[in-house]
């Protein structure tokens, strides 16, 4: 297994960014997806967010189906995009630019910015709050120290973050594992009452949870192609998306499950975190620091993903405004200047979620939601439907290449899904009338996946970019030469 370096570069560290990684340089196997995604998805975020739901006012029983039910639909999106990598063998967001244009493809990067930011920005803030909890530490300074840890992980880059992957797989099952026993014997905390896990339903914070759950998992699809684009491009689509979806998945509806019935069984306390270290206390104090130090190391592996991702799509905005910049060269100093910029703004955002992290990561997983799923919806159209895999990897990074500058299509479908989100959404600062109609239920998900999907499937074969090649061989003789 290699990895590409930097001319004058270091040992270990990854050169590639958003260059196309050549078939000799392809390595891995599928089944490596589960034990990056697995572990990197063990987050305390979830337990957070699966309790978000139960204080929302669903019980625990809804909250539990609404849980599955999001979750496992969300990732289905993000396992589509996962099996785009060793396809296409770039990242995810610089593909956007077949549906979107040379330029045009700014718009969805800049959508996924956000997305980057907000999924980033909670790693480091409840990692400095568990810390906080622990050992009284100082908010921001541990906010960026765990800001500059994920920074190094995400410089070292795709394989590094592979290796770490597996170690937090296996050291999250194991703590997680106690830890659920502990919570299911009620270790430190009292037994529930009945009204507290069975709650009566509630139409509009039920729909409430699906959507958010939709979005946390579907909120992976900007960035997990960038970790599957080394893989061998003769390695099963199936597959890839299948090893992706378990680990993803699986580990989501865990953790989730466990925040909405630690929830319920505390009252609905709002500091979930003191409860779930409560929990872990209970064995002995050994637990509960070994424990929190696991979950802290997860965190760093997850918030490196997304500043890696944020990075890879920075460099490509900034390529498509200057195409001379980065000229898609492998280049460590390139990307740790990336690295760099995208870190200081997620130490900013971070800082801003430990003031008030459920409300704060609430409203910004629905802003997330209806700005992701519009581009996600036109873009696996587009590699499903319209050109079945089959593109002109060379194309993409040439600014008067077959793909064009702009393409109608895409924004045509995304503004219009974007318009129709609106009229259904629950963004917490602002009800639909549809979601004020279902009590403020959000179908905008579903809304924005019928109409960006089904608006670009009839516009592409008039409006779209680009010729569709006659087989993937030419495909890949295309990209070889970059």
């Amino acid at each position: 297994m290699s990895t590409q370096l930097d001319r004058p570069g270091i040992r270990g560290i990854e050169a590639h960014s958003i260059d196309f990684i050549a078939l000799s340089e392809r390595h891995g196997k599928p089944r490596d997806l589960f034990t990056l995604w697995f572990g990197a998805n063990m987050v305390l975020i979830s337990v957070a967010t699966g309790a978000i739901l139960v204080a929302a006012g669903v019980g625990f029983v809804w909250s539990a189906l609404g849980i599955v039910i999001g979750l496992s639909l969300g990732t289905i999106i993000a396992a589509l995009h996962s099996a785009q990598g060793p396809t296409l063998g770039i990242p995810q967001m610089v593909q956007s630019r077949a549906q979107f244009g040379y330029i045009g493809g700014i718009l969805p990067m800049l959508v996924a910015e956000v997305a980057y930011f907000g999924f980033f920005a909670a790693n480091p803030a409840i990692g400095a709050l568990v810390l906080t909890a622990l050992w009284g530490l100082p908010v921001w300074p541990t906010v960026l120290v765990l800001t500059v840890l994920m920074f190094g992980v995400a410089l070292w880059g795709y394989d590094f973050s592979h290796r770490m992957g597996k170690y937090m797989a296996v050291l999250a099952i194991a703590a997680f594992g106690l830890f659920t026993v502990l919570l299911l014997f009620h270790n430190s905390i009292a037994h529930p009452t009945y009204s507290n896990l069975s709650g009566g339903f509630s139409l509009g914070p039920f729909l409430f949870a699906i959507a958010i759950c939709f979005v946390y998992n579907g909120g992976y699809a900007p960035y997990v192609a960038d970790y599957s684009r080394y893989l061998p491009e003769t390695v099963s689509a199936k597959s890839t998306g299948l090893w992706s979806y378990a680990g993803i998945t699986i580990s989501g509806i865990w953790l989730f499950l466990i925040g909405a019935y630690l929830a319920s069984i505390t009252g609905f306390g709002p500091d979930i975190i003191g409860s779930a270290l409560t929990v872990a206390g209970g064995v002995g104090p050994w637990f509960k620091y070994v424990f929190s130090i696991i979950v802290v190391l997860v965190l760093i592996l997850q918030g490196s993903l997304s500043m890696y991702a944020g990075a890879n799509t920075g460099i490509s905005i900034i390529n498509a405004l200057r195409p001379g910049f980065a000229d898609i060269k492998a280049s460590v100093r390139i990307r740790a200047m990336a690295l760099i910029v995208v870190g200081v703004v997620c130490f900013w955002v971070g800082l801003a979620y430990t003031g008030n992290f459920g409300t704060v990561f609430g409203d910004t997983l629905s802003v997330i939601l209806i700005l992701l799923i519009p581009w996600s919806a036109v873009n696996l159209t587009d590699f499903y439907f319209v050109r079945k895999g089959h593109y002109v990897t060379a194309e993409i990074f040439k600014p008067d290449g077959i793909y064009g500058r702009f393409n109608t299509a895409g924004f045509v479908s995304f503004f219009l899904a974007l318009a129709c989100e609106l009229v259904f959404t629950n963004l917490g600062f602002y009800v639909s009338p549809v979601a004020n109609l279902l009590s403020g239920g959000d179908l905008s998900w579903l809304v924005g996946v019928i109409v960006a999907g089904g608006s670009y499937l009839l516009l592409a074969p008039r409006f779209g970019s680009g010729e569709v090649p006659r087989s993937g061989v030419e495909q890949v003789t295309s990209s070889s030469g970059l």
